[in-house]
């Protein structure tokens, strides 16, 4: 084995240079390796909860803060938060005091100033919120109302251009958040408020209010950046998106369902080594004039390939605008079109009721007529046969024959009061248009003029109407009276009613009284019938007759009476029993 000192030397030597090209290369490496800063992002912090807000520990929060601060991890980016409203931060991105807004939706009007991301973090749609038991349901009846809304949010401009539409003119409340205005509508400083689905499930609960169907607007919640500026951002967002929505285990994905469910020696460097040095540095500026030359124009031809596909979705959005407001007038003229026909029908309905009510009327004023005629004959009579009385009374001088003629003339004065009380009581018979009538409650109302205290009453008409005269409570009113009071003996009375074949209906009402004889069945509906009444069958069957219904009596003698009122169809209809 050879160890001479020669060898020795010379064995020192080489490793001695191995060494120092080793602490040249990572020298090299050291001082050529570019040094990466984080980069500050300057983050708008607006209260739009639950997308972006400040939480009870002073501390950003909500969907979009943890969806940023996951991109900022793998971007190397330091967020700087910027607190202030809305509409501070909206006027903050156009000047440039901050580099992204999040959680807003694009309009044409902010496309001149913003440049917006392509991939929707999510959707969502303007709401209309009020209190409950406001009345307000539809967008009609927002008219004259005091709309809360958050001053530089898409929702309070979408609506002024919805509510245009409809001419609802409302007054509008900007606040600074949207707890502000939820506030407000719930104290009564407004009647509703216009927000986000996402902020109205949050907020809807905790000031007591209640969502409408007032709903419009369906839009895409993006990132926003200056115009012409921070496109890495955006497409950093992108790229983020765009995996995160295809890995059911990224962050992104538990984000939305959370949200919505890091000895040296010393010696003399050879000159063969500082010509390696030099050489290798040489190659090394070389790499970077290449890499800075291929890294420029890799620049240009994505931020070409960027300005291609903003205008190719410039291109798309606005054809989707176009098929959206197409479809919405669409929608609206078919709205338009169901309200017309709602009131062609309104109108045939109210057509086809005033011709029924003239109808009556002519046939009301004409049995008037007739009523009138027949009272002035009893009282022109009842007048000529008083004077008779008059003149033999005066011939009689005294005694029987004068009492027996005045004891006559008072009869007849007794028949002239009662025809004008009897045409008094129905004077207004016809006069007014015929009307609907809830049997049941019109049958209550006539029976509380008469004593029903030892008479049960059985009631089923499961709410049915009859379009009558307004003196109908007298027709119950007087059948009513001649079963109790002309009917000694009822206990008990049943008012129901039948289907017939005619498509008409029957009202049944029965007791078990003695009953009405057959010779009389008929003769209880003439005139004159019940003279000394204030009420009168004849006269039931004339105001019943003016809408065309009749009114018969088909008791058995001995078993109780029976009184049948035949009702034509278009007379009745059924309603809430």
């Amino acid at each position: 084995m050879n160890t001479s000192p020669l060898h020795t030397s010379r064995k020192a030597s080489r490793v001695q240079r191995i060494f120092f090209l080793a602490v040249a290369i990572l020298l090299f490496t050291a001082l050529f390796s570019p040094v990466v800063a984080a980069r500050d992002v300057r983050v708008a912090l607006p209260e739009l909860r639950p997308s972006v807000f400040t939480n009870d520990q002073g501390e950003p929060a909500g969907l979009f803060v943890e969806i940023i601060q996951d991109i900022a991890r793998r971007e190397g980016w330091n967020i700087i938060w910027v607190k202030g409203s809305l509409q501070e931060s909206w006027t903050r991105l156009a000047t440039g005091e901050i580099d992204l807004l999040m959680g807003v939706a694009e309009t044409p009007e902010r496309q001149a100033l913003y440049d917006f991301n392509h991939e929707p973090v999510l959707s969502a749609w303007s709401q209309i919120y009020t209190r409950p038991g406001s009345g307000i349901n539809t967008i009609l009846d927002l008219e004259g109302k005091r709309i809360a809304m958050l001053r530089g949010d898409v929702n309070g401009i979408e609506f002024r251009d919805y509510a245009k539409k409809f001419d609802i003119n409302a007054t509008y409340l900007e606040k600074d958040t949207l707890d502000e205005a939820f506030a407000a509508t719930a104290a009564g400083e407004a009647d509703a408020i216009v927000g986000f689905s996402l902020a109205g499930e949050q907020s809807v609960n905790k000031y007591g209010l209640a969502d409408t169907s007032v709903m419009f607007n369906p839009s895409s919640l993006l990132f926003a950046v200056p115009k012409g500026t921070n496109q890495d951002i955006l497409l950093a967002t992108d790229r983020y998106l765009a995996e995160g929505k295809a890995d059911p285990s990224s962050v992104y994905s538990s984000t939305m369902q959370k949200w919505f469910g890091m000895k040296g020696t010393s010696g003399i460097i050879p000159a063969y080594i500082l010509w390696g040095i030099a050489i290798i540095a040489g190659l090394a500026g070389l790499f970077v004039i290449m890499s800075v030359i291929l890294r420029r124009e890799v620049r240009k031809k994505t931020a070409e390939l960027s300005r291609q596909n903003v205008e190719l979705q410039a291109e798309v959005a606005k054809r989707k605008r176009t098929e959206a407001e197409l479809s919405q007038k669409n929608e609206d003229l078919q709205a338009a079109y169901e309200e017309l026909a709602t009131i062609e029908e309104e109108l045939r309905f109210h057509y086809q009721e005033l011709g029924k009510s003239e109808q009556a009327l002519r046939q009301a004023r004409k049995k008037l007529n007739v009523l009138n005629t027949l009272t002035f004959q009893d009282i022109q009579s009842g007048v000529f046969a008083l004077n008779g009385y008059m003149d033999l009374a005066k011939r009689a001088g005294s005694g029987e024959a004068l009492a027996g003629y005045l004891g006559k003339a008072e009869a007849t004065l007794l028949t002239v009061r009662n025809s004008l009380r009897f045409a008094k009581k129905y004077q207004d018979m016809g006069m007014s248009q015929p009307r609907w009538h809830d049997v049941n409650y019109t049958l209550i109302y006539a029976i509380s003029h008469l004593d029903f205290s030892r008479i049960s009453r059985t009631v089923a008409l499961d709410g049915l109407e009859i379009y009558a005269d307004p003196l109908l409570e007298n027709v119950f009113l007087t059948v009513m009276e001649n079963m109790v009071v002309h009917t000694a003996g009822a206990t008990k009375v049943s008012v129901t009613y039948r289907n017939n074949t005619d498509k008409s209906i029957t009202v049944l009402i029965e007791d078990d009284g003695p009953g009405i004889p057959a010779a009389d069945k008929e003769k209880i509906f003439g005139r004159g019938y019940q003279k000394n009444d204030d009420t009168s069958l004849f006269l039931a069957r004339e105001i019943l007759s003016i809408t065309d219904i009749t009114i018969t009596e088909t008791g058995e003698p001995g078993a109780g009476s029976r009184f049948e009122i035949r009702v034509p169809e278009g007379k009745y209809r059924f309603g809430e029993p």
